[in-house]
């Protein structure tokens, strides 16, 4: 595969310089309208093994959608019209419902019937629904990512519901429906439900013990909960997976918001501006003896999130990866059609490394998702695979949601003033990226998340670095020599948490480019970021690497 993808790629490059584009002086065409799926070489390089004919069909019928102008003028009209509280009916009596535009609604609908929030747990024994969701996923958050939010934290709850079987065998199909059903409504008459995390509270911090909300047992399995809980995205969804404090210990329960019992319990105080994601309504709530069913047992409840969690920071990676490889492929289209100084920008030294540099960490992040995604369909079968789950999904989610503005920002450079307005998708991506940083949990969790991994079985760090060693080879065996031994040091000393996470998920990616892509991109990668002292400024890609042969293959001309 690596000889073939690389001829391939030289031979792209070799036409590319011997037509080199003329200059252009009329308006360059739009950006839209690129099937998103169908012209990314590294998507496609890394599900490879995961594809066939219909599979590879849907993914191609879905690029062409979320890429299409159509799906891009929905997002910015759902974006423009972000959504209003109405606390009260027309007779003044408390309501407590969300007004949303219906191109939000319209997204939802489409990402739910694509199976975003099922697909992973419907049926199957090839082991690969993980990794086809995760693209989908990929794909969709191209386009916009404050509907997928909810979408994520519905497919997540499946988790948690393994912890109560009646609750589960109650709430699953309407989860897997693959139907979206926003009508407010008890939950025996509806046709699908969706639920939001209402973990978050005004004082959060790292340790997630520490609960405020107050939570009473009553009738043995029910749980009644007293509390406000802050940044609950899409309040008004069909049930709230959430975490009290009770006489056992932090307990977690699920709350239908349109229980005749709740009906008066819930309260939307106020919606929240993130920043971003303005697609989506983002709330505090206020909970008066709201009751639901607990799941698991009482003070076990951060063992039962802790799947959940596992699922977030996966999504929660990809989603991100998904805005960095949208925000490089407009700025390389923007600099394939500008001019300056006689020539157009691509064709300017400085202006085509600072793109190859954010070309190859969209790579990079691209990579690293659908690796991960890869080791949750094979976990349970493979010892790597699961120790790659368990241990690289956390630094994953550090390493890809924390690169994500700087990226964005940088490719909103590379545009120049028009990337800088509020709806222009590129300011948008960066928006949602930026408030995506702070969507369930912080970078620091995720980095004691992975250094209590280790902790607690140091074993599981030597599997994953041993499934990474087998791709990158003899030739770097002395970087995941290093990344052990940091792995072992943070343990000792916690203030490493973040630099272990940093360097194993650099490791990953690089591993992943290495098993899926030519050896030119990942060989760059690995020199840039893992040999050398990579500079948070982009652009420092040095001679040794042709800036233009990375772009052409990363993000190929339309």
């Amino acid at each position: 595969m690596h000889k073939t993808m690389d001829d391939t790629l030289n031979r792209r490059v070799g036409i590319r310089r011997a037509t080199e584009p003329a200059s252009s002086t009329v308006r360059p065409p739009e950006y839209a309208g690129l099937n998103t799926f169908g012209s990314d070489p590294v998507l496609t390089a890394t599900l490879d093994s995961a594809l066939d004919e219909a599979t590879e069909e849907h993914l191609r019928t879905l690029g062409g959608y979320w890429g299409s102008a159509e799906a891009q003028e929905v997002a910015r009209i759902a974006a423009a019209a972000p959504p209003q509280l109405r606390r009260t009916d027309f007779d003044g009596y408390r309501v407590d419902q969300v007004e949303v535009h219906p191109a939000y609604h319209a997204m939802m609908n489409r990402s739910i019937a694509t199976g975003l929030t099922s697909s992973a747990w419907e049926d199957g024994d090839d082991r690969r629904q993980h990794r086809l969701r995760a693209a989908a996923l990929f794909l969709t958050a191209q386009c916009d990512r404050g509907h997928l939010t909810v979408i994520s934290s519905t497919h997540a709850s499946v988790a948690a519901l393994a912890y109560a079987s009646d609750l589960e065998a109650q709430l699953f199909p309407l989860i897997a429906t693959r139907r979206y059903d926003r009508k407010p409504l008890p939950l025996g008459e509806k046709d699908g439900a969706t639920v939001t995390l209402a973990l978050t509270e005004r004082d959060g911090s790292a340790d997630r013990s520490a609960v405020a909300m107050h939570g009473e047992i009553v009738a043995g399995d029910r749980l009644s909960v007293t509390g406000e809980k802050w940044f609950v995205c899409a309040p008004t969804a069909d049930l709230a997976l959430v975490l009290a404090r009770t006489a056992e210990g932090p307990t977690a329960a699920m709350i239908p918001r349109y229980a005749a019992e709740n009906e008066d319990a819930i309260d939307i105080e106020a919606l929240r501006d993130v920043g971003g994601l303005a697609s989506q309504a983002v709330a505090s709530v206020s909970f008066h003896g709201a009751t639901g069913q607990i799941l698991g047992e009482p003070g076990r409840g951060l063992h039962v999130l802790r799947d959940v969690r596992t699922l977030l920071q996966l999504d929660g990676a990809i989603i991100a990866a998904g805005a960095i490889r949208a925000a490089v492929g407009r700025a390389v289209h923007h600099a394939r059609y500008r001019e300056t100084s006689g020539k157009l920008l691509v064709s300017h030294p400085l202006h085509a490394r600072v793109l190859a540099d954010l070309a190859l960490e969209s790579a990079a992040h691209t990579a690293l998702c659908m690796r991960v995604a890869a080791a949750f369909d094979q976990a349970f079968e493979r010892d790597g695979d699961h120790a790659l789950a368990r241990l690289v999904t956390p630094a994953a989610r550090l390493y890809t949601v924390g690169a994500a503005p700087a990226l964005s920002l940088a490719c909103n450079e590379a545009i120049g003033g028009t990337a800088f307005d509020a709806l222009h998708p590129s300011a948008r991506i960066h928006a949602d990226v930026t408030a995506l940083s702070a969507w369930d949990g912080t970078a620091n969790e995720a980095a004691l998340d992975l250094v209590m991994q280790v902790e607690r079985d140091r074993q599981v760090l030597r599997d994953a670095l041993g499934e990474l060693g087998a791709d990158l080879g003899n030739n770097n065996a002395d970087i995941i020599e290093d990344t052990l031994d940091l792995g072992e040091r943070a343990v000792a000393d916690i203030a490493l948490a973040r630099a272990f996470a940093e360097q194993l998920a650099m490791v990953a990616a690089a591993s992943a480019m290495r098993r899926n892509l030519p050896r030119v991109i990942a060989d760059a990668y690995i020199a840039t970021r893992l040999r050398e002292r990579f500079r948070a400024g982009y652009g420092t890609l040095d001679g040794r690497f042709d800036a233009a042969a990375i772009l052409d293959f990363v993000a190929p001309e339309d």
